[in-house]
């Protein structure tokens, strides 16, 4: 099984929509059993992949409530897509004392849930912060995704966040940035200069495939859905079919396989 965390600490940049819609693609046209773990207390992911209620989720399992991932995870309406959903509560964890068990909590889950074999990938949606439910998502993680908007801030950003990645090293030796996802792209100067000088930089590989911008993408959140099912044939859901295509390829995961 691989993990993945999506991870930036700055907000709107697309972390919840590349997590929801990579979960939907491997599902759905890679026939992958995919797990999405929402470690955002916005909880925007579970609301777009599940129906609306109320659910124990993953505070239950950082305080040590619950002790099975089973017992939190909700199946979806996709087959092959189950979600282990966020709670309200995720945004009080930071005021509480116990970080180290909150830090080993995830990855015990997670290799649980490798030992199961029930997943072939497991994606996890950070909050746009390095809070101690994020740090703990990216501990769990074998690779990380960041997604990043074409402007200066964004792109220059990317810099500082993989600093940091790189200061848990000393936890987790392994860890690696993936790749950064260029969202919202579209035929401009400044555009294609952020991209460019994020390629150029080098310290952290970009990705071939961008997701171009399209109004399909807010659409779809208001509806509550992935893009790939709100609008398959949009330019974004033919971006991100692509996308994931291009990570499975180069993190060498066979469809059916991981």
């Amino acid at each position: 099984m691989r993990t993945f965390a999506i991870v930036n600490r700055k907000g709107g940049v697309g972390k919840t929509t590349t997590a929801v819609n990579l979960a939907y693609v491997l599902a759905t046209s890679c026939h992958l059993r995919v797990l999405l773990v929402d470690v955002d207390g916005q909880a925007n992911a579970t609301q777009i992949l599940l129906p609306r209620g109320e659910y124990a989720g993953l505070g239950a399992l950082l305080r040590g409530y619950a002790i099975c991932y089973e017992e939190l995870t909700v199946h979806t309406d996709v087959d092959g897509l189950d979600v282990l959903p966020a709670s309200e509560d995720l945004w009080a964890l930071d005021l509480e004392a116990r970080e180290s068990c909150r830090y080993s909590a995830l990855m015990q889950m997670r290799d649980a849930v490798e030992e199961d074999g029930t997943y072939d990938v497991m994606i996890v949606d950070c909050p746009p912060n390095l809070s101690a439910a994020c740090v703990s998502a990216i501990l769990a993680s074998d690779a990380i995704i960041i997604p990043v908007l074409s402007d200066a801030c964004s792109a220059t950003g990317v810099a500082d966040l993989v600093e940091q990645i790189d200061s848990l090293r000393y936890i987790h030796p392994d860890i690696r940035v993936a790749g950064v996802l260029v969202n919202q792209w579209h035929r401009s100067p400044v555009v294609e200069d952020a991209a460019a000088y994020l390629r150029e930089d080098g310290r952290v590989p970009v990705y071939d495939t961008v997701i171009r911008r399209t109004d399909k993408v807010p659409e779809s959140s208001w509806a509550r859905m992935a893009v790939q099912a709100w609008s398959p044939f949009c330019s974004a859901a033919r971006d991100y079919r692509a996308w994931a295509a291009e990570l499975l390829e180069k993190e060498g995961i066979r469809y059916g396989q991981a």
